[in-house]
């Protein structure tokens, strides 16, 4: 009697197909869930950030912060020399105090003062002509909804208009921000024209053959606003074009995440939604969305897919809930985070 046992052939074809299939059917499900049940955006965690730069062409001299100091209002920053100064060869920088030097220290926060005062005027200007369309727009939205409901005109022209309002409004938003920013600087220049007369009035009871002073001739930069030194752009003695940024400054305010959400899914957050972040090495935190943009930003070149057209998004700014992740965040300075929130 034959007692062998048949070995049981496996049909290896139908193995490979049918885990294959699972493969798929997961790959499909995962896919759907997200696309159906959340939306996903990219995002870069910041801080409000100064970018210093000057007027004028100018020679720096000397530092007197180094990247990642801490400033306050009035903290000087650095000393430096424009080239229309000659610095390098002025004899008064190896002489006594000069009622010129400080005059001409006046006649250059006079002209500035009146220079920031001029840009406030014209930001006012059309901040007011904004203002203006945006009446004028409004006025038209009511007869524009009932021309498109009757099919009188294509439902884009109602868009266009409710696009005009939005990036009117963000550009009145924009300028009240630069406003706020001129009149810190404005308010700067009052203290160092202070400064200058107290030191005008110091050398003029110096006698002919007193002491002299090496700051003779040069000027100092004062910090605008309360923060942390991040970057410095120039070196010592090299000359910085009035194009060019000297220093970056942040903000003392918390750390953010700029997203960037698709246009179609505008509809499914709003101020106030928690969102939740992924972070390059894995972990996971929760955020407030606090305000979003009107109007849309392209994508950051990091975000955009090469060799595809720009794509244009919705940007929003989201804050920590809690304040003890700020330490967190902050070790993923302008790295990039994955934002999800759950659609319904």
């Amino acid at each position: 009697m034959n007692d062998e046992v048949k070995k049981v052939k496996y049909n290896w074809d139908r193995v490979i197909y049918i885990v294959f299939l699972i493969l798929v059917l997961i790959f499909l499900g995962y896919y759907l869930i997200n696309k159906v049940f959340f939306i996903k955006a990219d995002g870069q965690v910041l801080f409000e950030n100064v970018s210093i730069r000057l007027t004028d062409d100018c020679r720096i001299l000397d530092y007197h912060r180094e990247e990642g100091d801490t400033v306050k209002v009035g903290d000087s920053l650095f000393t430096y020399a424009l080239d229309k100064d000659n610095i390098w060869g002025n004899a008064s920088l190896l002489g006594g105090f000069s009622e010129t030097t400080f005059a001409n220290e006046w006649d250059w926060i006079d002209k500035e003062k009146y220079a920031l005062n001029k840009k406030t005027a014209l930001n006012n200007i059309e901040k007011a002509e904004a203002q203006a369309l945006i009446k004028s727009y409004q006025s038209e939205i009511q007869r524009l909804q009932n021309e498109v409901v009757l099919d009188v005109l294509p439902k884009n022209r109602l868009e266009l208009v409710q696009n005009e309002i939005l990036k009117h409004k963000t550009n009145i938003e924009k300028l009240d921000q630069e406003n706020k920013q001129l009149f810190s600087l404005i308010k700067q220049l009052n203290s160092m024209a202070r400064n200058a007369k107290v030191k005008s009035q110091r050398s003029g009871n110096i006698s002919g053959g007193g002491g002299e002073d090496e700051e003779n001739g040069r000027r100092v930069f004062y910090s605008p606003i309360d923060g942390s030194i991040t970057r410095i752009y120039t070196h010592q003695f090299e000359v910085a074009l009035k194009s060019e940024q000297i220093m970056a400054i942040h903000k003392n305010t918390p750390m953010y995440v700029k997203a960037f959400f698709e246009q179609e899914d505008i509809n499914y957050f709003k101020e106030g939604d928690v969102m939740t972040l992924t972070f390059p090495d894995g972990s996971k935190s929760e955020g407030i969305l606090k305000r979003f943009y009107y109007a849309t930003y392209p994508l950051p070149d990091e975000f955009q897919k090469r060799y595809e057209p720009t794509t244009r998004t919705v940007a929003a700014d989201i804050y920590p809930i809690n304040e003890s992740d700020y330490a967190h965040w902050k070790s993923f300075y302008k790295m990039s985070v994955t934002i999800t929130k759950y659609k319904y």
